[in-house]
């Protein structure tokens, strides 16, 4: 009576669990992350939904309880992505506490650090372009994130040149960013989105020198 039984041990073997069974319910986020890290590798067309249950511990069928196809699983990446770079990147942009050249070489380091990551990386470069040119539905959401791109660099770019200018610049900014992140990919080398990000800042450095030629002519 004094000694503890085991119940354990009653337990048939049957319903141990098994841990290596898929997982079957798991943070919609972390699809997305999961989903995000194979679109960056293999590219949106040659990802299943096969592998994306995979990779996040799922069954396939599981994977549809939480998004009912690849396009909308492939817009809640879009818009997380775009959702990330607003609050993280972008917004620097905006931070009137820091001077145009602070604020462009912040903003362009946030950026960098997320596009070279080598296992999420730039959705909105090669991939992004490819799911766009594929499903309609997703160049819509693709043009909402360079748009707002394209308006944290020109709101810098503002503060040294006219508007028009500061227009041209900031087309020209995230172009070259969008090409040199190819070229890096292409031929597995960083050199060339720092290099790009080291040009654009000089341009704005050129802006100092303009406004203060345009102020002194002024006067």
């Amino acid at each position: 009576m004094g000694n503890k039984q085991d119940f354990t041990s009653l337990v048939p073997s049957p319903f141990v669990p098994d841990l290596t069974m898929p997982k079957q319910k798991v943070d919609e986020q972390f699809i997305i992350i999961q989903s995000l890290k194979l679109f960056r590798k293999q590219s949106y067309y040659h990802t299943s939904m096969a592998d994306i249950a995979a990779a996040c511990g799922l069954q396939k069928g599981s994977l549809y309880h939480y998004f009912p196809s690849k396009e909308d699983l492939m817009k809640k990446v879009i818009r997380s992505v775009h959702e990330y770079f607003k609050s993280r990147v972008f917004s620097l942009a905006y931070d009137k506490s820091l001077n145009p050249n602070d604020r462009l070489e912040r903003l362009f380091e946030a950026a960098q650090e997320i596009f070279l990551n080598e296992e999420t990386g730039s959705l909105m470069g090669n991939v992004g372009v490819e799911s766009a040119l594929m499903v309609p539905e997703f160049a819509e959401l693709v043009r909402y994130f360079f748009t707002d791109f394209f308006h944290a660099v020109k709101t810098i770019y503002l503060d040294k040149y006219p508007e028009e200018i500061a227009n041209e610049l900031a087309e020209r900014s995230v172009a070259e960013i969008e090409g040199s992140l190819m070229f890096s990919r292409v031929f597995n080398d960083h050199s060339y989105l720092k290099n790009t990000t080291k040009r654009i800042l000089n341009r704005l450095d050129k802006g100092n020198v303009s406004r203060r030629v345009e102020m002194e002519t002024k006067n």
